[in-house]
């Protein structure tokens, strides 16, 4: 088994059928395993102001907590195997006394190792929506060197794969685990989607003086432009179709969409998510066309805000 992906159950309904979805999804990978990794709060009641005075008093006992987790993970064991997801493949782990969450998650990937953490999405309230201080967003932020998946149930029913590719070195390695994690999995549609970025205001003016040729054709200029970006973009897209040919996908299964940016790199791609309805998007953690880290503002995170019925797989290279 190659690759173990870290699931994160939190126990809840929807955490629950993020745990089905992963199962059924990945129950023909089978180098993929999962290891399901619940963290129990060390509070009885989550709301701490109500036990500032008595924090003794609102603690569970060790023996309960390992009782409530172990019942936890169970039920995920039994949602993976109903799914189709062999159970030899299935390991639990257990965090007691948590404080946050989210940091437990983090440090178990980091001492497991693991390349990918999966979590669930709980909630679409106002303020879960923004994704401040909730499991899944601080996840996403502050898991340095791991990729995260967000799951939003209940996700789309189709085969449909979205790999959002900008320059050659990032969507290779994109594609790279794309193809690792998913390749085997027979049916799976792929679409390689690259937006053009918008043509600068210096374009006609970049530094040089305009000769009369380009002053009375700028058209040409704009053209071969267009031309060679498209030449650079197909040359990567025609290296990231072998890589998951490699992998023993069918040509047939993948197509290529070169498109011009018009509201925005974000705005664009949650259009074509919606238009498409991809049950999974791959996209690298920084920002498409910006070297910005994954913070409040970048395209990343306005999609892992906005995306609704998917798996937002955010890869961190």
């Amino acid at each position: 088994m190659e690759n173990k992906i870290l699931v994160a159950v939190d126990g809840s309904k929807k955490g629950f059928e993020t745990v089905s979805i992963l199962g059924g999804f990945l129950r023909e990978q089978s180098r993929v395993g999962i290891v399901l990794f619940h963290c129990v709060h060390q509070l009885a009641a989550r709301e701490e102001d109500l036990c500032t005075n008595m924090y003794e008093s609102c603690k569970l006992s060790l023996a309960d907590q390992e009782k409530v987790g172990h019942e936890i993970l169970n039920e995920a064991v039994k949602r993976l195997q109903a799914a189709g997801f062999p159970g030899e493949r299935v390991e639990a782990r257990l965090k007691t006394d948590s404080l946050d969450p989210a940091l437990d998650i983090i440090a178990e990937a980091e001492q497991g190792n693991y390349e990918t953490i999966a979590v669930g999405r709980r909630g679409r309230g106002n303020l879960e929506t923004l994704l401040l201080g909730s499991v899944s967003g601080k996840v996403a932020h502050y898991a340095p060197k791991h990729t995260v998946w967000v799951v939003d149930t209940p996700v789309f029913e189709n085969n449909k794969v979205l790999i959002a590719m900008e320059g050659a070195p990032d969507s290779l390695e994109l594609v790279r685990y794309a193809a690792d994690v998913l390749g085997p999995i027979p049916r799976l549609e792929y679409t390689f989607l690259h937006l053009m970025p918008s043509v600068p205001p210096t374009f006609w003016d970049d530094g040089h003086i305009l000769s009369p040729d380009e002053e009375k054709d700028p058209r040409s200029r704009l053209e071969q432009w267009r031309t060679e970006w498209t030449t650079n973009v197909r040359e990567f897209m025609s290296r990231g179709r072998l890589q998951l040919v490699e992998k023993g996908v069918p040509e047939d299964n993948i197509r290529t969409l070169i498109l011009p940016t018009r509201q925005g790199v974000a705005r664009d791609l949650l259009q074509a998510m919606e238009e498409d309805r991809f049950k999974l998007v791959f996209m690298g953690k920084k920002s498409l066309h910006e070297r910005k880290p994954f913070l409040m503002g970048s395209h990343s995170n306005k999609i892992l805000q906005a995306a609704k019925g998917i798996i937002l797989c955010l890869v961190d290279f």
